[in-house]
């Protein structure tokens, strides 16, 4: 397995992550081979720990591929027919219908068994139920079909709960102990069991801080599993093993649903248990057969893709706040590490060529940095602020040869002028603007500047009218520009439009110990609003003259004990919060007191109002 393709595919799934997330897992094999995987993120609930690929997800509805293998096995021994009546296997069984005694096998794994879709009663749990199958008779006993058996295809949960029963009764063994010891066990796919039999040697993911989820219906939608192993379980189906036979993975991946719409194109391409036996993308030449089968739990969303023209799999999870088009993220995926074969498998983009990709690297706008990335056939513009906080600044861009573009046709170019370069955007109209100019390493840094590296600064000239200042300029912060030798960045927290704070980072070079200019030269919007940082040092105390606004050296405050306000047209007085601040000194009239947190980002503003919180530490203000 590869270190520089899995860094590489794992920086794709973080292009299209939100801003809070919890875990998502990918593996992907060619030739029977597992060239990459990886699990990102942390592993939720009350774990604070990182994700790891020994890290389990429920695959829900995956789960349903298992449960017709488990079918076709004992088919294989003559212990079921896919096309006697499910009834025969369950003499339990009624309905109030009568219809229910055609129900065959082949009706529940094909989706065509008119059952009512899926029974919600104790579908996901926190704490496991003894009788789940009474339950399940107790619900068909009180419900009608919705069609006759055989007559279409519609998704449905209750089929398979119907086969994982057929299959524990004729088996002598519980469902899930027999998956274990004929599939997954044969197969060296440890991790994957039920809700009932989880190895706790393999943490099961959970979205963001909920409990474990823990699901009744194996059969169904409850297994769970690490992505390698999910891998593992996809190679089935592209070369001859001990577990499934030929025979009965054709009988699997062929064409089995049924449709009384002739326009109706999508039911046909049930198989049994596979949502699609010859899954098709536009975007993506993937050959005939393409096996497709998708989960979802109130949890997890998963992806289990066979590409036999190319004897590849590709299995992904993520937890719901990752909100990735998972389809489309496994497709890209699993084309760029095809490449790295010099397969490329898109209908219409070209891999970006040596000279495009020696373009990439970090971009500079008035308040942010960009990164420029390549992989395979694509290029991602990112931005992350001081604060860690990330955005994609634009769809991805795909090479078609000629030049870069997205679904929104806006094309990404460059343009070079005296040594810089600059990244040009235009857009649908035909409008063509420099958004960004490419960083270039400076002198490195003085000790001078090496000192004010991550110190705070809070401001002495505020007024108590200025809404300005309480929107974005708030407080200063110098950072380093990550991966540029010589650059920094004033930092200022700002309101978004969303009213939400984020970092404003400036970037700028010395000019001297003491004074700093812009190094942007963008035209149009890109280059506004340049800074000239000028420090400077009265009775010990260091401040900074920069954005029309003068700030303080937040190092040597004193503490906060009820001190007054400054005399009228003093500078402003800051302090500490070495305690908690449970209320509000009194602000007189024509006056003004701003809170912050530790990270100089005001959490109250006496002049914009609103409502005062406590705060255990942070710094105050006195206008």
């Amino acid at each position: 397995m590869g270190k520089e393709l899995t860094a590489k595919l794992s920086r794709i799934i973080e292009y299209g992550l939100p801003e809070k997330w919890t875990s998502v897992s990918y593996a992907i094999s060619v030739g029977g081979t597992l060239v990459a995987a990886d699990a990102l993120g942390r592993q939720g609930g009350k774990s604070a720990a990182r994700a790891n690929v020994d890290c389990t997800y429920n695959i829900a509805s995956i789960s349903k591929v298992y449960c017709t293998v488990a079918v076709m096995q004992l088919c294989e021994q003559g212990k079921l027919d896919l096309d006697t009546p499910v009834c025969q296997y369950l003499p339990s069984l009624w309905m109030p219908d009568e219809r229910y005694k055609q129900i065959t096998l082949r009706h529940c794994l094909n989706h065509s068994s008119g059952l009512p879709g899926t029974l919600w009663k104790q579908f996901s749990v926190t704490e496991l139920q003894a009788d789940y199958y009474g339950i399940v008779y107790d619900y068909c006993s009180k419900n009608m079909l919705k069609a006759a058996p055989g007559e279409y295809s519609v998704y449905c949960n209750d089929g398979f709960t119907l086969a994982e029963m057929a299959v524990a009764v004729v088996s002598g063994r519980p469902y899930d102990e027999y998956i274990r010891e004929t599939i997954t066990e044969p197969l060296g796919a440890h991790s994957t069991r039920s809700s009932r039999l989880r190895d706790q040697h393999y943490p099961l993911v959970c979205d963001k801080q909920k409990d474990p989820e823990l699901l009744n219906i194996p059969g169904a939608g409850g297994l769970t599993t690490t992505m390698t192993d999910l891998c593992a379980f996809g190679q089935l189906f592209l070369r001859e093993n001990d577990i499934l036979s030929e025979e009965s993975k054709r009988e699997m991946c062929r064409a089995q649903g049924v449709t009384f719409l002739k326009e109706d194109t999508s039911s046909l391409n049930y198989g049994l248990g596979w949502d699609n036996i010859n899954y098709i993308n536009a975007d993506f030449d993937l050959g005939e057969a393409t096996l497709r089968k998708g989960g979802n739990s109130f949890q997890f969303s998963s992806q289990l893709i066979v590409v036999p023209k190319y004897d590849a799999v590709i299995a992904i999870s993520q937890t719901h706040d990752c909100d990735l088009p998972l389809i489309d993220t496994a497709l890209r995926m699993l084309a760029t590490a095809l490449l790295e074969q010099k397969i490329n498998i898109t209908r219409r983009w070209k891999p970006v060529p040596a000279e495009l990709e020696a373009r990439a690297g970090t971009y500079l706008t008035k308040s942010s940095g960009m990164e420029l990335s390549f992989y395979g056939c694509w290029a991602e513009l990112i931005s992350r602020d001081s604060a860690g906080k990330r955005r994609r600044e634009l769809k991805t861009l795909c090479w078609d040869g000629e030049k870069l573009q997205n679904v929104e046709r806006q094309i990404l170019n460059f343009c070079d002028f005296k040594g810089d370069s600059f990244l040009m955007l235009t857009e649908l109209n035909g409008q063509t603007a420099p958004i960004a100019q490419q960083a270039q390493p400076r002198e490195k840094l003085s000790v001078s500047w090496k000192k004010r590296v991550g110190k705070g600064y809070l401001p002495v000239d505020f007024t108590a009218t200025d809404l300005t200042a309480g929107e974005i300029c708030c407080s200063l912060r110098l950072r380093r520009l990550k991966g540029t030798e010589g650059v920094l960045l004033a930092c200022f927290p700002g309101l978004s439009d969303t009213g939400a704070w984020e970092m404003y980072d400036c970037p700028f070079a010395p000019v001297d110990n003491e004074m700093g200019t812009s190094i942007l030269r963008i035209p149009d919007n890109g280059g506004r609003d340049a800074v000239t940082p000028i420090f400077m040092t009265v009775k010990g105390v260091e401040y900074c003259d920069i954005a029309s606004y003068r700030y303080c050296d937040i190092s040597l405050l004193a503490a906060w004990n009820g001190q007054r306000f400054a005399r009228e047209g003093g500078e402003n007085r800051a302090f500490v919060l070495d305690h908690p601040l449970q209320q509000l000194p009194k602000v007189p009239k024509g006056r003004r007191v701003i809170v912050y947190d530790d990270q100089l980002i005001p959490v109250y503003d006496s002049l914009a109002g609103g409502e005062f919180k406590p705060v255990k530490s942070g710094y105050i203000l006195l206008i």
